[in-house]
């Protein structure tokens, strides 16, 4: 597995978001106070963006139907998603946001 940059630690503060384009794959990047994490930015249910949604602790919620999924794993939690999403290894090196790709 390698780790490829996406962004800077200062493009993404604590508490925001941001998509980013890996291998033609749309990827919303969280800065958490927990830390970082990386999914699919698109919800199953009907293509929203996750990126765009509320984060409460290790979950987001879907801005358009309120399906949450779990930050750390992709999966999803609740109605109206029936499936998780593609979730993403997230390492910092130096002010580098780098997210792992197999």
């Amino acid at each position: 597995m390698s780790f490829i940059t996406v962004a800077t630690v200062q493009e993404v503060p604590v508490g925001k978001s941001k998509v980013v384009t890996l291998k033609g794959k749309k990827i919303a990047l969280f800065h958490t106070a927990d830390g970082w994490y990386a999914i699919e930015d698109t919800c199953p249910h009907r293509g929203a963006s996750l990126a765009e949604g509320a984060v409460h602790g290790k979950e987001v919620y879907c801005p358009l139907h309120m399906a949450r999924f779990d930050l750390t794993t992709g999966q999803h939690l609740s109605p109206p998603a029936r499936s998780g999403v593609g979730c993403f290894a997230v390492q910092i090196t130096g002010d580098e946001v780098q997210l792992a790709v197999s």
